[in-house]
């Protein structure tokens, strides 16, 4: 049998040049494979198989997001510093959540779930679930702080040690803003691991590594050490230029809701 018999058999309505179009759309696919040669001879053995008219349509942009990794069940973005991860719904400034939305909104079998969030003026690694499955799978795991998070930070000043951990229960404020509490009922707790990569002219790039994520962590314990991240102007110093917050996310480590394999995703560090 030919390719073109098995789809005048379950389209019969439809004419060959429809089922041409169809074709050369990309939506007939053989063992998984595209295929646009209608004379393409099938085996009993073969799985032929037609995609919805929505599932080829192109996606919308994700500028300025950068993809990193698809696939049906998450998707792991670059975002650019000073894009918002997500806010209230009425919102009118651009998200990375309402870009995901747009870009998957042809594919009807996504729905799109905010797994967690960066700051504003924060950079890098983001994941998005597609479905439920993976959005109950990928919070669980965030939950359990199983999830692996390094940030890569330029920090003002020298730290003693090369390396060491910073530990704080913290407290969210009216105002957003965040600090360190000494009663532990109050506050979340909160664990961040550090290590010195370089020291130069006053400043230090540190190998940050998250083992809680709770909001400004990061800001709010190096603040705290005596080395706050280079370009925050709200737990440091008043930046001297036009300079963006100097913290990024640069590795994510999470198990695929579906397969249970652990998967790896790694961007550049700050320039």
């Amino acid at each position: 049998m030919l390719l073109i018999d098995w789809l005048i058999e379950r389209y019969p309505a439809s004419t060959r040049s429809t089922l041409k179009r169809m074709a050369e759309a990309g939506r007939v696919t053989l063992n998984g494979r595209e295929v646009k040669i209608l004379k393409t001879p099938i085996k009993e053995t073969d799985v032929v198989a037609v995609l919805d008219r929505a599932a080829t349509l192109p996606k919308v942009s994700l500028d300025p997001l950068v993809l990193v990794y698809e696939d049906a069940e998450l998707l792991v973005v670059d975002k650019p510093p000073g894009l918002l991860t997500s806010t209230v719904p009425r919102e009118k400034r651009q998200t990375a959540l309402a870009i995901v939305t747009a870009y998957l909104a042809g594919d009807k079998k996504s729905r799109v779930g905010l797994i967690h969030r960066l700051d504003r003026d924060a950079s890098g690694l983001l994941v998005f679930a597609k479905s439920l499955a993976a959005f109950d799978s990928l919070k669980a795991q965030f939950y359990h702080h199983s999830v692996g998070r390094v940030y890569e930070a330029r920090v003002h000043g020298v730290p003693r040690a090369k390396s060491g951990t910073i530990e704080s229960h913290l407290v969210e404020s009216k105002d957003g803003q965040v600090f360190v509490t000494r009663d532990e009922r109050k506050g979340q707790h909160a664990i961040t691991h550090y290590d010195v990569v370089e020291s130069a002219d006053g400043f230090s790039r540190l190998r940050v590594k998250l083992e809680t994520g709770r909001k400004h962590q990061i800001r709010v314990h190096l603040s705290g050490r005596g080395h706050p991240i280079v370009g925050d102007t709200v737990y440091g110093p008043q930046p001297l230029a036009l300079e963006g917050l100097q913290l990024r996310a640069i590795e994510l480590d999470l198990d695929h809701p579906r397969t249970g394999k652990r998967m790896q995703f790694r961007v550049k560090g700050l320039t």
